[in-house]
């Protein structure tokens, strides 16, 4: 090689050539385009898992509550905002249908992902009217026997169950 960057014919030159590194972006771009719904679909997984366990730790903080302070507390869902809350009886001596916001997991809510929605809930084995009724946890530890379904903007199911007598939760895909 001289001093200028020419090369003498019968040694390799260093480096790639466009159409090289044009097929190269190509595969990259290709494998992107291939791999993105399996991504999108993990990170939607991920945020139901996680909505899942907040709403449980919403039904461990209430019955925790009640058995703690001997007060009723109740878990209501907002259909206008998609959060669920859960409120403790206020003074069961003199209103019992007082009731003030009880605090979850440091925040006052939990919120449903975007794309998901709770469609059915089932109280004492019937049918609830609408999805906003309340869910009473006792302060003899019970709490009412509760099978909620959440669907998914792609059709798929989840029901969430709470045994009435210990208020353990259990969910599975419908």
């Amino acid at each position: 090689m001289s001093r200028f960057g020419r090369t003498h014919p019968g040694l390799l030159s260093r480096g790639f050539t466009l159409i090289e590194l044009l097929v190269v972006m190509m595969i990259i771009v290709i494998a992107f385009f291939a791999v993105r719904p399996n991504i999108a679909g993990l990170l939607r997984g991920s945020q139901e898992r996680s909505a899942l366990r907040q709403l449980v730790g919403v039904f461990k903080v209430a019955r925790t509550e009640a058995l703690a302070s001997g007060r009723l507390v109740r878990v209501m869902y907002s259909l206008e905002e998609g959060v669920f809350f859960a409120e403790v009886q206020s003074s069961p001596e003199t209103d019992v249908s007082a009731f003030d916001l009880l605090p979850i997991l440091g925040r006052e809510s939990v919120k449903l992902p975007q794309h998901w929605e709770m469609t059915k809930l089932q109280i004492r084995g019937r049918l609830a009217p609408t999805v906003a009724e309340p869910i009473y946890f006792y302060p003899d530890g019970r709490t009412d026997g509760v099978a909620m379904l959440f669907s998914d903007l792609d059709g798929s199911d989840t029901v969430l169950r709470l045994s009435s007598a210990t208020g353990k939760p259990e969910f599975f895909d419908a």
